[in-house]
């Protein structure tokens, strides 16, 4: 990576996004509370209570309190499964070994496989950990056994201690804190049309370039605390996950428009811009309704498919599709997700990511015990820590661990010579400490530990089953597909059960390919990335009519056609060939089909020209035939 590259990331991931700064705040302040226990009753090990507070804060009272429970539950079954593997590994070495490896496989593997997968990781690793401890410390049953209680005393601390300061302090519902994302991004693209418009509009809160940095990745992670607190939003998922995607695509293209410019390169049509701008306001209010802009309230805004591209068209595109999947009333109850994810012991990858890491902190551990150089026990820790699906995600997290790690050796290095020697009260070392934790909250031989770690790990990496995010993204939007064309044939008399499990699978495809988006921006030579996020949107708007369909059956020709053109979409982004697209209008019959039928053959035709970018250039084909049937656009009928 270039120093301009690295540069570029740290810009990325230290940008002041929307609630940064209060989630510091709430963080430090917890650290400094988790200090009076400590130096009153002289707590050892204390330094764990203030890395399980950063590993479980989240910027919704849900989502940490949810981390809190399942970190001590997690921490309590690991740490006593590994006492009960000492009594008969304690003292025989190589069992003990293979304790350490099953542990780190089952918390490796866990974290891909629980629906709840932060539950594997607070299992396998202090379970794992436990497993070296004879080899770093003395090895004195006894002493042994009483560090463990002192670490599970720390972390049952800090973990309550964080999750008080939280429920007392943050902002909490995640769903209210998804909505205001949304309403924040609408608002913002809203003012930046009104500003290019030439129209007199107050600069956005938060700046476009901050959005389209920040990316999806939140509004994600509320979305499945939502889902999981909220029976309303567990009704909508689907449909709120559309939106999510819909909203950061609308972002980029009103931030691409914004760098074209109002003058006459940029090919803007002022009326239009006040049109749309008008309809981000529109919006915004159904949002703060929870309900769809009513057919008065909405005329479509794009001019037709045979309009040229651009950025204002797409924006135009982008708020006709918003409006349609906006959050009505629940068509049907959502199903409840089970313990594992649908494809928990059939997806290979999910064995394949837990034996790369296990290798990887095996190989740390056999050379640090080898070379007697025990100082370095955490490179087995960053093993576990950077263990993520793809070389992007890992990347990323690898190059934050270690940068982390020199920048607060090197802040830790300056209090303790130059500031701790002239404090004297506990308010002095309040003031440097909180500064610290600040610093982190925003952002020697653990050092080397940590880069040793990050070299074995990105060897193995990049020799055992290589996995770029870009890849695995087309691969996921492929699957995501073929299961859309399974579903499209739910009218051919398949069961609820069938039906709701279809559902869940293709949520948990959307989920992985939002956070694969993310991942492949830390890669080089990502391609297509903006082409299958546009057609994501599309394959979503797709999903919520056929659920529709699904429930109400109408005509069998028609799901058949739907499912056949699906398939050869799929086959076209996968780089096979793409067989020929059956004819989605006669299959429509005449002009009185059901609205939401119209609406679906256009949805295809969209998804159809948007994959058509995003296919691999060695087998890019024309699109599929799909001629547009205009719908008789009613984003308050409920078609959805």
């Amino acid at each position: 990576m270039s120093p301009k590259a690295l540069l570029d990331f740290l810009r990325r991931e230290l940008v002041p996004t929307p609630g940064r700064a209060s989630a510091t705040l709430r963080l430090t302040l917890a650290c400094l509370a988790a200090t009076i226990p400590v130096m009153t009753h002289h707590i050892p090990h204390a330094l764990i209570a203030m890395i399980v507070m950063y590993l479980v804060t989240q910027e919704d009272v849900a989502a940490t309190g949810l981390g809190s429970f399942l970190g001590l539950l997690g921490a309590t079954v690991g740490l006593g499964v590994a006492l009960l593997a000492w009594q008969i590994s304690i003292d025989t070495p190589w069992l003990r070994i293979g304790f350490l490896a099953a542990f780190f496989f089952g918390g490796l593997f866990l974290k891909r496989a629980l629906t709840l997968g932060a539950l594997g990781s607070a299992i396998g690793l202090p379970a794992a950990l436990t497993m070296m401890l004879p080899d770093i410390a003395p090895p004195n049953p006894e002493v042994l056994v009483e560090f463990v209680l002192w670490v599970w005393l720390c972390v049952a601390l800090g973990l309550g201690v964080n999750a008080f300061v939280q429920l007392l302090l943050s902002p909490g519902d995640p769903l209210v804190l998804l909505r205001r994302e949304l309403d924040t991004r609408l608002a913002a693209v809203e003012q930046t049309l009104r500003g290019l418009s030439g129209q007199a509009a107050a600069k956005p809160v938060v700046p476009l370039t901050t959005l389209t940095v920040a990316g999806m990745t939140r509004m994600a992670a509320l979305l499945k605390t939502s889902a999981l607190v909220h029976p309303w939003a567990r009704e909508r998922r689907e449909t709120l996950s559309a939106l999510i995607t819909l909203v950061d695509r609308l972002v980029t293209e009103a931030r691409a428009l914004e760098l074209l410019g109002p003058g006459p390169g940029g090919g803007v049509d002022t009326t239009r811009l006040v049109r749309a701008a008008d309809a981000c306001e529109r919006l915004r209010k159904a949002f703060e309704d929870r309900r769809r802009p009513r057919p008065e309230e909405w005329v479509a805004l794009a001019a037709g498919e045979g309009e040229p591209a651009s950025p204002q068209a797409d924006i135009e595109r982008t708020l006709d599709e918003i409006a349609l999947v906006v959050p009505g009333p629940a068509a049907h109850p959502a199903a409840h997700p089970g313990l594992f994810v649908p494809d928990a012991f059939e997806n290979p990858d999910y064995v394949r990511f837990a034996l790369k890491g296990t290798l990887s902190a095996l190989i740390c551990y056999v050379l640090f015990i080898g070379f007697d150089y025990r100082q370095i026990y955490t490179s087995v820790i960053t093993c576990f820590v950077v263990s993520l699906s793809t070389i992007g995600s890992s990347n990323q997290k690898g190059i934050l661990r270690f940068g982390g790690a020199a920048v607060g050796g090197l802040m830790g290095l300056i209090a303790l010579v130059y500031l701790l020697p002239n404090v004297e009260s506990i308010g002095g070392f309040w003031l440097v400490f909180g500064a610290g934790t600040a610093v982190a909250a925003w952002a020697n031989d653990r050092l080397i530990g940590v880069f040793f770690g990050l070299a074995v790990f990105g060897l193995v990496e990049h020799l055992l089953w290589p996995v770029r995010a870009a890849d695995v993204l087309r691969a996921r939007f492929t699957e995501m597909l073929r299961l859309l064309a399974a579903l499209a044939r739910a009218g051919e008399g398949r069961p609820a059960a069938d039906i709701d499990g279809s559902r869940l699978r293709i949520s948990q495809k959307v989920e992985e390919i939002q956070g694969l988006m993310e991942s492949s921006k830390f890669e080089p030579d990502a391609r297509d990335i903006d082409a299958l996020q546009k057609a994501t949107g599309e394959a979503q708007i797709v999903f919520l009519l056929l659920l529709t369909r699904a429930r109400h059956p109408l005509r069998v020709e028609m799901d058949s056609a739907v499912a056949e053109t699906l398939q050869a979409v799929a086959a076209r982004v996968a780089g096979g060939l793409a067989s020929p697209a059956p004819d989605l209008q006669g299959a429509l019959g005449d002009e009185n089909s059901a609205d939401v039928d119209r609406t679906l053959v256009t949805a295809l035709g969209r998804l159809s020209r948007s994959t058509s970018a995003a296919a691999p250039a060695s087998h890019a084909t024309p699109a599929t035939a799909v001629a547009p049937a205009r719908p008789r656009f009613s984003a308050g009928s409920g078609a959805i």
